[in-house]
């Protein structure tokens, strides 16, 4: 019994390893095939014949059936194109392309813990098949010979060789959040010790010299660990290579994908959670932005269109741009919409009003609906998205020579440049880049009941939120006397709050399930007293007021 149990732990551990590096080499594959389908040669073909003949040989081990076969497939066309008895196109990369992903669908099967289904691929199989038959008429065709590279046998402990030369380990994203929180909490009770030694004056220069030194290297541990955390943009921009295939040919056009500032790194969960926004855009581009091959041709244009996809750091945000050179937006087709929907003073709207109208619940000024865009419920769930990602969207086009969508993300959701604030007794954070400026309510708006509604910003209305009616309902306290004017949007909003802690680095935690539910707020971080702090989400807290039917609704 203690050696089946000893096997069974053993092959938990080598799935797991499995499936990790299979991700990874689906992921290389994919590329792989999609370059030869562009640029054929030797050296591409040889690489993609070893990654397909290690998914077989790796599977095969594990007696993972399914997928030894299904690679097995995928490795004999590769071994004809490889033998020069199948020439690439674009209907056999369409093939290779629909093995991965089945291949990728096993995957998620044996994630999920589901036992494979043998007969559920079958149709591809017969379709990879066919195209090895097809060789076959060209010249006999064998297998693949034992010259070929050999198997990289799974082991839990192997590790993986970086591109440096040094030795790279994969670390759960799990444990390095757990490392970054236990980081931060250490360095809470560092500074509540120098507190205590100042209040007690039991400090001597030697003892607050060893603490301001520990310090500086919980702050260097910080960093490093929010450093791990970090990778290049090129692996969010990898696999829309696929995406821009896939869509073009469904659109019967001509498109190429150009791709900048690839070093750009960004947190992992910022780049994950873009991901999808990317997509959505990059597809809409090629829906509704690039034109059929024959109307640029009559333009005057190149008829392969190009959507470029480039990254950029600023400061404590990466700006991430998605481009194209299709027809841009016709304004009077969006003022047109814009009649039809309600929409006062339309004429009078500025380029740039006219152009964030795209980004508005329901607004599609598509001719025809199609499987990718068009449905009317695009544009303001990436803009909703983005915001739920701290960060911000704005479109620039110029009819009929394309358009440009930007993203403003911050670097990580980890960690932010926070400003605090205390409202009924409670701390809470606002990102520091929201933060336009502090200014105080007259005396004649200190009273509760009239800090919310418009207040005068040197001679402009600004609008003005009571964060104690929202975060506090019910609770007492002195008149409010502060205002932090944050800006949303091509908006600014005031927050009365009862005081002004100031600047400070602040870790941020996901909210426990009690508190997900809480409007406007995001997450959480600790106070130097090691209490909880709650962090606020300015673009969910104004929507929140805004459902509720407030004064902020023309704001948000």
């Amino acid at each position: 019994m203690r050696q089946t149990a000893a096997m069974d732990i053993d092959r938990g551990a080598l799935l797991q390893l499995f499936l990790t590096d299979s991700e990874e080499d689906l992921g290389r594959l994919e590329v792989e095939v999609l370059a030869l389908e562009s640029r054929p040669n030797d050296a591409t073909i040889d690489g993609i014949f070893r990654i397909a003949h290690t998914l077989k040989g790796n599977a095969a081990i594990l007696s993972l059936d399914s997928f030894a076969r299904m690679a097995h497939a995928i490795e004999d066309v590769l071994h004809a194109v490889r033998t020069r008895r199948l020439a690439i196109s674009g209907d056999l990369a369409s093939s290779l392309l629909a093995g991965v992903d089945a291949l990728r669908g096993m995957l998620a099967a044996l994630r999920a813990g589901q036992t494979e289904d043998l007969g559920l691929h079958a149709g591809l199989e017969a379709e990879l098949s066919a195209w090895v038959t097809r060789a076959k008429g060209n010249d006999d065709i064998a297998g693949p010979t034992d010259t070929t590279p050999p198997v990289r046998e799974p082991s839990p402990a192997e590790p993986t060789v970086g591109a440096t030369g040094g030795t790279a380990l994969r670390i759960d994203m799990t444990k390095l959040d757990q490392l970054l929180g236990l980081a931060s909490r250490a360095l809470v009770l560092q500074g509540q010790m120098g507190t205590a030694l100042l209040e007690s004056g039991a400090a001597d220069g030697d003892l607050l010299e060893i603490h301001q030194r520990n310090e500086r290297l919980l702050m260097e541990l910080q960093d490093w660990v929010i450093d791990a955390r970090m990778v290049p943009v090129s692996t969010l921009f990898r696999s829309h290579t696929r995406t821009v295939r896939d869509a073009a040919r469904a659109q019967q056009k001509q498109v190429r994908l150009q791709v900048e500032g690839e070093r750009v790194r960004v947190d992992t969960g910022i780049g994950e959670s873009a991901r999808d926004v990317l997509t959505h855009l990059v597809r809409n581009a090629i829906d509704h932005g690039i034109e059929a091959p024959a109307i640029r041709a009559a333009r005057g244009k190149n008829p392969e269109g190009t959507i470029t996809l480039r990254a950029a750091q600023n400061g404590n945000q990466v700006v991430i741009q998605v481009a194209d050179d299709g027809g841009g937006f016709n304004l009077g087709r969006i003022r047109q919409r814009a009649r039809q929907l309600g929409r006062a003073n339309v004429e009078a709207m500025s380029v740039e009003e006219l152009h964030r109208l795209v980004f508005e619940p329901g607004f599609s000024t598509a001719e025809k609906v199609t499987e990718m865009s068009g449905r009317g419920v695009g544009m303001d769930v990436v803009r909703r998205n983005v915001e739920d990602l701290h960060g911000t969207v704005d479109v620039e086009s110029v009819e009929g020579m394309g358009t440009t969508i930007e993203l403003r993300l911050p670097l990580n959701l980890s960690v932010i440049e926070g400003f605090w604030v205390d409202v009924s007794g409670t701390d809470y954070v606002l990102p520091l880049d929201d933060v336009v400026e502090c200014l105080e309510l007259p005396p004649e708006r200190r009273s509760r009941t009239e800090s919310d509604g418009i207040i005068d910003l040197r001679g402009e209305p600004l609008a003005c939120l009571n964060l104690r009616d929202v975060l506090a309902p019910g609770a007492s306290g002195r008149p409010l006397e502060q205002v932090v004017v944050v800006r949303h949007r091509l908006h600014r909003v005031g927050l009365a709050v009862d005081a002004i802690r100031g600047e400070r680095q602040t870790v941020i935690k996901p909210l426990g399930r009690l508190f997900r539910a809480v409007a406007g707020i995001s997450g959480s971080t600790m106070r130097p007293d090691g209490s909880v702090a709650f962090v606020i989400d300015i673009a969910r807290l104004l929507r929140s007021v805004g459902r509720q039917g407030t004064a902020m609704a023309a704001g948000v």
